[in-house]
């Protein structure tokens, strides 16, 4: 069986090293705050800061950023151990180089630093829609944490579940879930059991 992942807020720890930045970051500049903490995602409103703002501040601090993460817990220990069982794991990112000079080099050495281990590394042509890769690659069960990327495997028949995230917690999503890493590995083990 083949298992698709996204990176970022299911491998790796995006969400709380990104905030972390963006606290710090907004102490130079307003030192408002969290000004809406019901935001959609740090990004999109959560502090008075403007969208070139946000974007500017994204792409001089992402690539540093991103080399710092985290494996989100449990990723690594449970990844070896679905390996361990004979699944295949594929990395599916939306990763670009409009936040990152060498996407792939970058993604590449943070995974052989933490040790993550996979068959398949794939960079999605649209951060967007990860379908094309999914078909191409035969995906059987795929995770990430935006609700629409799963809305749209699953439109083309591809089993896919959001990872539960902070950010996508609150919002009623019709969509199946998975709330962590031992969550995710026990429902892999029983659909395998199903089939």
């Amino acid at each position: 069986m083949i298992l698709g992942f996204d990176i970022d807020n299911v491998v790796a720890d995006l969400d709380k090293s990104l905030l972390n930045a963006f606290l710090k970051e907004d102490k130079k500049k307003r030192n408002a705050g969290i000004i809406n903490p019901n935001a959609t995602h740090i990004t999109e409103g959560m502090f008075d800061w403007t969208k070139e703002e946000v974007n500017d501040f994204l792409v001089k601090n992402m690539e540093k950023i991103t080399y710092r993460l985290k494996p989100v817990k449990k990723a690594k220990y449970y990844i070896h151990k679905l390996k361990k069982k004979g699944y295949e794991i594929y990395l599916i990112t939306g990763r670009n180089t409009r936040l990152f000079q060498n996407p792939e080099a970058l993604t590449k050495k943070w995974l052989k630093r933490k040790k993550i281990d996979y068959d398949k590394l794939i960079f999605a042509e649209n951060s967007k829609d990860k379908t094309k890769e999914c078909i191409e690659n035969k995906i059987d069960i795929f995770f990430d944490d935006r609700y629409f990327i799963c809305e749209l495997l699953q439109k083309q028949g591809i089993e896919a579940y959001v990872f539960q995230t902070r950010y996508n917690e609150r919002y009623g999503i019709n969509m199946p879930k998975v709330k962590d890493w031992e969550d995710l590995y026990h429902l892999v083990e029983k659909r395998k059991v199903e089939e």
